[in-house]
This record gives structure tokens, C-alpha cells and sequence, in this order.
């Protein structure tokens, strides 16, 4: 069985830019409310008050949000021919057996420091799964556990097209 491990690059970032949100507006808020008294937050107004905690609160729930959705656990279980996801915050669980898919096909996926590579979980011309290297460092193990799987081929996605992936629209041809 082959688990996934978390890339510092893609998970930490965003974990940490999560955290610092979060501790930002409990840090406003105690401050105006007056449990405690941090040096490092203004006194503001009623209106700037809520202002900053509806924007900073947006922007947490944005990054908890990303976190949730991309970050999860992938195990692949090559003598069952079984593949898991389990998310990390919410700790549901989906699993698959390798037979429910078509087939596999790779591409790159464009992150802000550069393209990844990535491998989708086709089923009906659809990516219904995906493995990305910026959210797992051992992507060429868990790539190579799959090697059971039909390869449609790579294929290089425009921003329509990722734009379809991310939608589970149909994408191969």
C-alpha cells in the first residue's frame, strides 16, 4: 500500500496562510471586545471593526476552503487494486476500485511557481480524481501504482480545458 505525503511547498503554504487568518481575526477580535488586551491590534471603530472581520473572515474561509479541498490523503492499495481519498480536515473518505475507471492521463497543471505533473482518474471522458505534484511529494511512486490502469496518453490542457477539469466536465477526446 502506498500513502501519500504532503508537499511543504503546496500544503504547507497553505496551511500556514490559514493559520495566520485565522489568528489575526481572534486576535481583532478579543482586542475589541476587551478579553484581552493585544498591543498589536488598533482600537477601531464599530464600522472598521466589521469590516475587517468580514474581510479577514472571507479570506479564512477561502483558505480553509482550499485546504480542505486540495489537501487530503491518497492511498493506493495495489493488490486489492483499490485507490482511497480522505480529506484531512473533514476526515470523509471515498474510495474506488481500479475497475470503475477508463483509464489514467497525465498533464501539468500551472501553480503559481511553475507546472506540476499531474495524473487524472478518467471515467466516461471525465477526470473524476486527480493526483497533483504540488500537493504530494511522492507523486512518482502513486503514479507508478497506477500503472495498471489504461494510459490515454498526456495531454497538454489550455485554460478552457482546466478550466473543465476542475468542473468534472468531459475533457479527453
Amino acid at each position: 500500500m502506498i500513502t501519500s505525503r504532503h508537499n511543504t511547498s503546496g500544503c504547507w503554504v497553505i496551511s500556514l496562510l490559514t493559520f495566520l487568518f485565522l489568528s489575526f481575526l481572534s486576535g481583532e477580535i478579543l482586542t475589541h471586545y476587551s478579553i484581552f488586551k493585544i498591543n498589536y491590534f488598533i482600537k477601531l471603530d464599530k464600522k472598521g471593526f466589521y469590516f475587517v472581520v468580514a474581510f479577514v473572515g472571507c479570506i479564512s474561509l477561502l483558505f480553509l476552503a482550499l485546504f480542505s479541498a486540495y489537501i487530503k490523503t491518497i492511498e493506493i492499495n495495489q493488490i486489492d487494486k483499490k485507490i482511497s481519498f480522505r480529506n484531512i480536515i473533514t476526515r470523509q473518505s471515498k474510495s474506488y476500485d481500479f475497475d470503475e475507471f477508463d483509464g489514467i492521463a497525465d498533464t501539468y497543471l500551472n501553480h503559481g511557481s511553475g507546472s506540476y505533473k499531474t495524473v487524472g482518474l478518467v471515467k466516461d471522458r471525465k477526470v473524476i480524481r486527480y493526483i497533483d505534484s504540488f500537493w504530494v511529494s511522492n507523486y512518482d511512486d502513486l503514479r507508478l501504482a497506477l500503472q495498471d490502469l489504461k494510459c490515454f496518453g498526456t495531454y497538454n490542457f489550455g485554460t478552457w480545458k482546466k478550466l473543465k477539469l476542475l468542473l468534472k466536465l468531459p475533457v479527453i477526446d
